[in-house]
């Protein structure tokens, strides 16, 4: 019997765009998230403080530290502000919260487009409700001429 030939295969690393619908345990753990980033930069802070001292205000390094100072600070500073965004957020809206990479697999005869592109995960409470592949661009554009 003759083997049928197989088509070259690759898999491939693509960016899926991952959605939390909002409801109220959601907010209290981007309240948690909030909380516990603050508290890490707080401790970095008095890392950082304690290594500043401990520089000849003319050492090169100084310089870096007081960076890294400067970010923990601002951080620190816009608790407020990410606290208020946090309760703005309207129930059931959607919140991206960027992409995650996910595998795909491509074989000759692909539109390779499509299996990259449009990807989108809905989570509510943690648990995806919804998975959706859209159209990719190059279609959109290209079937316009």
């Amino acid at each position: 019997m003759a083997e049928k030939a197989k088509k070259a295969q690759i898999i491939l690393k693509r960016q899926v765009v991952t959605k939390a619908v909002v409801t109220p345990k959601f907010k209290e753990f981007l309240k948690y998230e909030l909380e516990e980033n603050v508290k890490f930069y707080k401790n970095k802070l008095a890392d950082i403080t304690a290594r500043l001292n401990a520089l000849p205000p003319t050492d090169p390094a100084a310089a870096q530290v007081q960076a890294e100072k400067q970010e923990a600070d601002q951080y620190i500073q816009s608790e407020a502000s990410q606290r208020s965004f946090i309760n703005d957020l309207d129930l059931d809206s959607e919140y991206s919260q960027g992409p995650v990479e996910g595998f795909v697999t491509v074989s000759t005869g692909d539109n390779l487009y499509e299996k990259l592109g449009g990807v989108e995960i809905i989570v509510k409470d943690g648990v995806i409700t919804k998975i959706t592949a859209s159209s990719s661009q190059f279609d959109k554009v290209t079937a316009k001429s």
